[in-house]
């Protein structure tokens, strides 16, 4: 029933080929939030509409890296009906954000009156060619619904040992939550392409022999001093200095994925019926 009525929402609006990312860490402190926003910053200068959304509850960090306050939450607009749209806040005009609220957790409770008004809502992702999904560390049952729902998730690791077997731990997850999600790896602060590449290989090699799970690796951003000056002066690094090496990357990055196809626009019917399997099995 709210699978159709999402199609039939679909079906009446003029929509861009979105494509939906979910940025993800199998634990913190990886620089997760500082790529999503710096990659949301690079995409929007290539001339790309990006709606990045802040699904961190614990931490909702995507606004201070931006410099910006969210006044209205997506739960709020949830709970009284507002439209999603009064919950962006324009960063540019190619560039939006939404918080997604503290209330996020309450999603397992939703009413079918909740989650019909929400799907009717979020046909506005649409407008835009790329969603951000900005997930806290780790993952769990109403994080999950998200995460399966995008187009794919991008991975964000380090080489940490520490990090790659958290790494590992949300492929587990994922690959016993939603085993047809396909899963990117960026590899973060690296001393160079070598240790990059040995880190990704590293989490693919588990990866493949105990689960079967394939991983892209879609390249790395280097330990690189301009990140922490960027931080220190409460700007994006791709704003502080565009000819930067960890800038230079990302541009790599953003610009393999721009030359990429766009998938399918299905992304709020997979989410539906996440939310119906989940809701079903709980009754």
């Amino acid at each position: 029933m709210m699978s159709d009525q999402a199609r039939q929402l679909r079906s009446k609006v003029s929509m861009k080929q979105t494509k939906t990312i979910a940025i993800v860490s199998g634990k913190g402190g990886v620089g997760k939030t500082n790529v999503a926003v710096n990659l949301a910053i690079a995409l929007s200068l290539q001339q790309k509409r990006v709606l990045i959304v802040d699904l961190d509850i614990g931490m909702a960090n995507v606004g201070v890296v931006l410099g910006e306050s969210a006044r209205r939450s997506l739960m709020d607009c949830v709970k009284e009906r507002t439209p999603l749209s009064a919950a962006i806040t324009e960063v540019s005009n190619q560039l939006h954000f939404i918080h997604g609220g503290s209330g996020f957790t309450e999603l397992v409770s939703f009413s079918e009156d909740d989650m019909t008004f929400m799907m009717s809502e979020m046909r506005f992702f649409y407008e835009y060619d790329f969603v951000l999904l900005d997930l806290g560390a780790g993952a769990n049952d109403h994080t999950f619904d998200f995460i399966s729902s995008a187009d794919e998730a991008w991975l964000i690791v380090t080489p940490e040992p520490t990090s790659i077997m958290d790494g590992y731990a949300f492929v587990k997850l994922a690959n016993r939550h939603a085993n047809d999600l396909p899963i990117a790896v960026l590899v973060n602060r690296a001393v160079n392409g070598e240790e990059a590449t040995e880190t990704f290989e590293r989490l693919e090699l588990v990866s493949t022999k105990f689960l079967e799970q394939s991983l892209r690796f879609i390249g790395f951003l280097p330990d690189d001093p301009v990140v922490t000056r960027a931080v220190k002066a409460q700007q994006p690094f791709y704003l502080f200095d565009r000819n930067s090496d960890v800038s230079w990357r990302l541009d790599r990055i953003t610009t393999t994925l721009t030359g990429v196809p766009i998938q399918e626009r299905n992304f709020l019917d997979r989410l539906v019926s996440r939310f119906k399997r989940r809701t079903s099995s709980t009754r």
